[in-house]
C-alpha cells in the first residue's frame, strides 16, 4: 500500500477512524485532484427547450462537505486519504462539473448556477472509496430532484448510483474510478432530465 493510501492500520487501533484520520496532518501541496465532466454524452435527438438551474449539492454527511477524499473501511466507519484533496469543496466541484456535463451534452438549452426555468437540486449521499471487502471501489450516489425555482415545488425525484472497481488503492487509481462512476451518474441524470423536457 502506498504512503498516500488510507491510514487504516493506525485507525484500527483507535476507537474511531474519523478522529485518527483527522489527526493525520494537513494537505500536502501538489496532492490535489480534479473531478472531470464527461466530454462525450449522448444527447437526445433534439435539444430540450430547458434553461436548467443547477444548485450546489447538499452533502448529507459532514465528511462529504469539504475537500478531503473519503474512505469507507466499513459500514459505520469513515476515514480519509492522508495528504490528498479535491481541488475545491466537493459539493461546489460537483455542481461545476454537472453544469459542464449538461453543456457538453447539448441536451438542454442552457445550464447555469444562477437562473433557470427548472431547478436541479441534488444530495450527495456517497462520493467515496469503499474498501470494506478488501479491494478498493469508487462509489457515487446522488439523489436528484427537479423543482420549480419560483415555488420550490418538486416535479420529479430519482436516485443515481454507480460503483466502479479501482485498479489499486493508490489515489490516482481511485480518483480515476470515481471519475468513471461520476460520468455514468451524469449520463443517466442527463437522460432523465431530457426525457422530462417541457
Amino acid at each position: 500500500m502506498s504512503r498516500s493510501a488510507p491510514v487504516l492500520a493506525v485507525g484500527l487501533l483507535c476507537l474511531g477512524l474519523v478522529n485518527c484520520a483527522q489527526s493525520g496532518g494537513g494537505i500536502a501541496a501538489g496532492n490535489t485532484y480534479d473531478l472531470v465532466a464527461p466530454r462525450s454524452v449522448a444527447a437526445a435527438s433534439r435539444t430540450a427547450p430547458l434553461q436548467l438551474q443547477v444548485y450546489e449539492p447538499v452533502a448529507i454527511e459532514h465528511a462529504l462537505s469539504g475537500k478531503r477524499l473519503m474512505v469507507r473501511p466499513g459500514p459505520a466507519q469513515v476515514s480519509y486519504y492522508k495528504d490528498v484533496a479535491w481541488r475545491d469543496r466537493l459539493p461546489r466541484l460537483v455542481q461545476a462539473r454537472m453544469i459542464e456535463s449538461f453543456e457538453n451534452s447539448g441536451a438542454v438549452k442552457s445550464a447555469s448556477a444562477t437562473s433557470g426555468q427548472i431547478g436541479l437540486a441534488t444530495e450527495l449521499r456517497a462520493f467515496e472509496v469503499d474498501v470494506s471487502n478488501g479491494r478498493a471501489a469508487s462509489k457515487v450516489d446522488i439523489l436528484a430532484r427537479l423543482t420549480e425555482p419560483q415555488s420550490g415545488r418538486v416535479i420529479a425525484t430519482r436516485g443515481f448510483k454507480a460503483r466502479v472497481p479501482a485498479a489499486t488503492d493508490n489515489p490516482e487509481d481511485v480518483v480515476a474510478a470515481l471519475n468513471r462512476a461520476f460520468a455514468k451518474v451524469q449520463r443517466d441524470m442527463i437522460a432523465w432530465v431530457t426525457a422530462r423536457r417541457r
